[in-house]
């Protein structure tokens, strides 16, 4: 203990009695830490008679970064109670109390204080109460109080209710709640609970509210349970007031960093339903397609999986939906199409099919990785869509599964001691479809190379063999679309592949690096120019082999005859910049070194000598071996400009055939804009074919000029068919504790209308 023996005048003070004095003050019931309390006071007075020890005027006791302030204290040294009065403040591990009076039992860490505030600083939440009375440990109890996330004397919003009760790292229970806007009462709950904890806890999730001109207006109410330290569960009630209740279910678990999954299913029965191609809604009725179903569903999950001791990895993707309108439907709030994408593509980094595919693919896989091996094997099942809900003949249904597929891939490697290297992808498969062949496909594929490298670049022949085995257990149901009756049937293939590359670059000096005086920190100098040159030249050649009599099953099942040679030249400019710094004070300036790739340049075309000999059409389709000339294009000359460009020029046709530009302009914290441009001209040659133009065009801003407001718009158009595609508008106000959100939005598929209130520590008011 350190007493300042000019201010205060003592008769006789215990030792043990100031370091018990306020420790476990509201928040700690432990020993005491190995460092005292420092006290300083105007008067410090004990009465050992009374065993009562009072200190008056300036009362400051404080260690390490805790400290308690008051007018007067007095301590009953025998029971440890402790009183406080006058301009109570304290602060203790981060978080703040204040108060008129107070009484503390230190023994058993209880006690009250009147006109008090506690602020949490790490939920960043006030509470302040007429009586703040500590029922607990951990645990408070307030009489006609507040809370709020707001700074200042009249926060934008608060909850004020006759009484609560207040668990640290837990909930707070409020008793008559109102929401309050400044000074104003709008909403009012007999009861409500409140977050204040940075940890799980069970509980209601604040409500989704929307509303749709085809479903009505929805209430999505989320109820969170945490079932323990690595798994919890969130259960939906989504009441639509068009269609009914939908009630949905996600789950979740992360035993590891490398084990994790989540599965999310959502079911509706529908009031509505479209039995027919005229009762469909006039949106959905391109895809000739109808939904006669009132049980609707969508289950979908992904899941990564890894056993150390075995070496396996294993991964889930299930996406499995009741009807080909249920994902156009249903695509925003907690249990829409949106949220589940983006939930996978943020946790697992794989992506599901878009809303509107018709084909739903999950899969089961698991693999094993060595040195030079790797071994993976899956089951997929392709959910088709249009042979649901009578819509076509399930028995007529086309779609291949894979049951099972199985890799095993040799790695590139060296052969011994040789100048030759081995790679190998090989593949056992079993088909199985409704209607259509089924059977196993065995294919082999290895290839040998061999590289050379000098000075002047990398030379690499390689040679390769696919050998492909099939057994057939069931042809085509129509006898007429068979090609053979071989139940067992291999065909072998080779090619071959020449690959050569340069690498030439030169580096220019621009300017001499500036110098290291006071009077140049910030200065930059360009001071070097690095022009990196990569020629390359890849020819493919692929025997013309008869496949008509193998069974078709994907893309291996036909491998088209290629002679065809591929050049290109690539080139890219680095920038040197050197930056006169300030180092620490002892060392003075320094001199910071950037580089930049500001500008690549790609130019590609091929040339296939089998189109130069082609004979058949020859008198409609004239010879074009020379593919379109690719022209790539990046430009990133600073943080603030961003151009990538490719263009496809035919020669033949004197025009470009095929573009897609983006430009973005950055101003960081003001603007950003982006302009895009994609088109596709019609096309019509012997080897490809575009029966109609596309341009599409797309325009977006975000703009952040005015402090706390960000506004978003995005557009975008079809310039051949004269159709706005896509519209949206989003506006943002940001404050200390809530956010003001609007967003407006038009598509093909349908108009949203959204506002959304964020209010901190709450969660999210609207839809």
């Amino acid at each position: 203990m350190l007493i300042n023996q000019d201010s205060i005048k003592v008769k006789k003070i215990k030792l043990i009695s100031f370091q018990l004095l306020l420790v476990c003050f509201f928040f700690v019931n432990s020993a005491l830490s190995a460092t005292p309390w420092t006290l300083d006071a105007d008067r410090v007075v004990s009465n050992e008679d009374e065993d009562i020890i009072e200190a008056h005027g300036n009362v400051h006791l404080f260690r390490l970064d805790n400290y308690l302030q008051a007018d007067y204290a007095r301590l009953y040294t025998e029971t440890n109670w402790l009183y406080l009065k006058g301009n109570i403040s304290a602060q203790w591990d981060g978080d703040f109390l204040e108060g008129d009076e107070a009484e503390l039992d230190l023994d058993n860490n209880v006690g009250w204080i009147k006109n008090g505030q506690v602020f949490m600083s790490e939920e960043h939440i006030y509470f302040s109460g007429q009586v703040l009375e500590k029922t607990g440990e951990n645990t408070y109890s307030f009489f006609r109080g507040s809370m709020t996330s707001c700074d200042g004397e009249t926060p934008p919003w608060s909850i004020i209710s006759s009484r609560g009760k207040i668990t640290v790292d837990g909930y707070a229970s409020l008793w008559n709640p109102r929401f309050r806007v400044k000074d104003q009462s709008v909403l009012y709950s007999p009861y409500i609970i409140v977050p204040v904890k940075t940890e799980r806890q069970s509980g209601f999730l604040i409500p989704d509210i929307g509303y749709g001109s085809e479903y009505g207006t929805n209430i999505n109410l989320p109820y969170y349970w945490v079932i323990d330290d690595q798994r919890d569960a969130t259960f939906y009630a989504n009441y639509y007031t068009k269609r009914g209740l939908m009630t949905g279910l996600e789950y979740r678990h992360t035993p590891s960093l490398l084990n994790k999954g989540l599965w999310r299913a959502d079911w509706l029965r529908d009031r509505e339903k479209h039995d027919t191609l005229e009762s469909e809604p006039s949106k959905f009725r391109g895809d000739g397609l109808f939904r006669p179903n009132k049980d609707r569903y969508w289950l979908r999950a992904k899941y990564d999986g890894y056993a150390p001791q075995a070496g396996w990895s294993y991964k889930v993707d299930i996406d499995y939906v009741s009807d080909q309108n249920y994902l156009r439907e249903f695509k925003s709030g907690h249990s829409g199409f949106n949220t589940s994408r983006n939930q996978f593509l943020d946790k697992f980094g794989r992506d599901i099919a878009d809303h509107d595919s018709l084909v739903r693919r999950n899969i089961i896989s698991a693999a094993k990785y060595w040195s030079n091996i790797g071994l993976d094997a899956n089951l997929t099942y392709s959910d088709n869509l249009s042979y649901k809900n009578s819509n076509r003949p399930s028995s007529l249904n086309p779609t291949i599964q894979k049951l099972p597929e199985v890799n095993l891939n040799l790695f590139r490697t060296s052969i011994g001691n040789t100048p030759f290297e081995i790679e190998a992808n090989n593949q056992a498969t079993y088909f199985w479809r409704e209607y259509g062949t089924r059977g196993s496909r065995l294919d082999v594929h290895p290839r040998l190379s061999t590289p050379l490298r000098n000075s002047f670049g990398t030379l690499t022949p390689s040679i390769g063999w696919r050998q492909t085995a099939y057994y057939i257990d069931q042809f085509e149901n129509d006898p007429a679309e068979r090609n053979t009756d071989d139940n067992f049937q291999t065909r072998g293939i080779y090619d071959i592949n020449i690959n050569l590359f340069s690498n030439i670059f030169k580096v220019f000096d621009l300017s001499p690096a500036p110098d290291m005086s006071p009077e140049n920190i910030g200065e930059t100098t360009w001071t070097k120019l690095r022009h990196s040159i990569r020629p390359e030249i890849d020819y493919d050649f692929i025997p013309d082999v008869s496949q008509n009599k193998y069974p078709r099953f994907d893309s291996i099942d036909r491998i088209n005859p290629r002679e065809e040679l591929t050049y290109s030249l690539s080139n890219v400019f680095t920038s040197r910049t050197d930056t006169v710094t300030q180092g620490a004070e002892t060392s003075g300036p320094s001199i910071r070194t950037r580089y930049r790739d500001f500008l690549r340049i790609k130019f590609e075309q091929a040339y296939d000598f089998r189109e130069a000999r082609r004979r058949e059409d020859i008198d409609q389709y004239s010879q074009r071996p020379f593919s379109d000339l690719l022209t790539e294009t990046t430009v990133n000359p600073n943080n603030y400009l961003s151009l990538r460009n490719k263009t496809w020029y035919s020669f033949y046709e004197s025009r470009v055939t095929e573009h897609e530009h983006t430009l973005t302009v950055t101003w960081p914290e003001k603007v950003s804009a982006w302009f895009s441009l994609d088109f596709l001209n019609e096309i019509d040659e012997f080897k490809r074919r575009v029966n109609s133009k596309t341009s599409i065009l797309e325009l977006g801003t975000t703009l952040d000029f005015v402090k706390n407001w960000q506004m978003t718009f995005v557009y975008r158009r079809d310039l051949e068919e004269k159709k706005d595609i896509e519209r949206s508008l989003s506006l943002i106000y940001r404050h200390q504790c809530y956010s003001l959100q609007f967003i407006f939005e038009k598509t093909d598929y349908d108009h949203r209308y959204e506002v959304r209130i964020n209010l901190l520590n709450l969660g999210s008011i609207g839809g």
